[in-house]
């Protein structure tokens, strides 16, 4: 039996989109293949639950039908509401129930077809799935860039055929729809009956069925196979931001179009440096006597040592600002600042000259 999607998020089944999101994130970064102590086979049971609960459409069919819902539910697109009318209304789940299919369009196409404004045909095509992954980077590595090569087991395109599903890529015109990629459909409603075009199930729209199966993969075009993917990550990018990679998802059967990868960058916290914007904080330790008489400091920053100016005088606190120090715009050129604030220290263990020296000082008002 299908495990419930939203116990596998861990969330109520009136969660909202924020939650879904935030849920899946947690659970993505801890049990992603990638890490240590990952786990696979709860990273995809996850990646499932989530492609399901993000989509309201598919997330309203598994509410009715449960994990089955696309077979159940049949895709089909609803007409809601009508006039202003009640929210919620969907001519498609009214005139569903009454037994009436409308071959995966919603209502809102057999009106067209009725009045002049079919949809002629159009081949619906079908799409992969999204792949969304979850990637830990250093500070570091978010000032410089990088590159990072990713293994995925997905579904691509058979490069035995192509994707055309066809041995030797030899096709034929579809019988069903006779090479349109779609057939007419006469709809009975209370309201008369409805002519309809809807796309062919036989050649999923494409108006060209194999000659024969191809052997890798049995026709559909897809088959489940590794491929190692090159992510390229920005200089400058930020805790928490989203990569697209357009195309590079799942391939879809039958010739559909590719789906979309998205990268959540996650910036692992640094021990010496903040970050604020695209400005860099650091807290940098001085003893008495540089803070007194002023000197000369090597400072860390992300690009490398620089030397800081410690003026005389310099108190505990103060605050120094290296133009161009920070990370790099994103979105633009340049780079934000470095603020440095000066701690002075104590020291724990100084020799009895030591001690009558400060004495010294001390009986001169310092």
């Amino acid at each position: 039996m299908a495990r419930d999607y939203y116990e596998i998020l861990g969330v109520s089944k009136d969660a909202s989109e924020a939650e879904i999101k935030k849920a899946y994130r947690k659970l993505a970064h801890t049990h992603h293949p990638d890490k240590k102590g990952g786990d696979e086979a709860k990273f995809k049971e996850v990646n499932e639950a989530y492609q399901t609960l993000s989509d309201p459409q598919k997330r309203q069919q598994y509410n009715q039908f449960g994990s089955n819902y696309q077979q159940a539910g049949g895709g089909a697109s609803g007409f809601s509401g009508f006039g202003g009318g009640a929210q919620g209304f969907s001519f498609d789940d009214v005139f569903g129930q009454a037994g009436f299919s409308f071959g995966g369009g919603g209502f809102e196409d057999v009106f067209s077809d009725v009045f002049g404004g079919g949809r002629s045909g159009s081949r619906r095509q079908t799409r992969g799935r999204d792949i969304e992954l979850a990637v830990d980077i250093s500070l570091e590595e978010s000032y410089t860039g990088i590159s990072k090569s990713i293994d995925l087991d997905i579904n691509s395109t058979c490069d035995a055929c192509d994707g055309t599903g066809a041995q030797n890529k030899k096709t034929k015109q579809c019988p069903t729809c006779r090479g349109n990629g779609y057939v007419e459909q006469q709809v009975r409603t209370m309201l008369g009956n409805f002519n309809q075009r809807a796309t062919c199930s036989a050649c999923q729209g494409k108006g060209t069925i194999p000659e024969s199966n191809c052997k890798s993969c049995q026709g559909t075009g897809v088959k489940r196979q590794k491929k190692s993917i090159k992510i390229e990550i920005p200089k400058g990018i930020a805790n928490g931001q989203t990569l697209e990679m357009r195309g590079e998802g799942e391939a879809a059967a039958y010739g559909g179009t590719n789906g979309n990868i998205y990268i959540h960058i996650s910036v692992k916290t640094h021990k010496k440096f903040e970050r604020r914007g695209d400005d860099i904080y650091l807290t940098q330790d001085i003893v008495y006597t540089t803070a007194v008489l002023g000197g000369n400091l090597d400072i860390e920053t992300l690009g490398g040592e620089l030397n800081l100016k410690i003026p005389k005088q310099t108190q505990s606190g103060e605050i120094f600002r290296l133009r161009e120090k920070g990370m790099p715009h994103l979105q633009g050129r340049g780079y934000g600042d470095m603020y440095v604030t000066v701690r002075i220290i104590t020291p724990r263990n100084i020799s009895r000259r030591a001690q009558q020296l400060l004495k010294d000082l001390q009986s001169e008002g310092m």
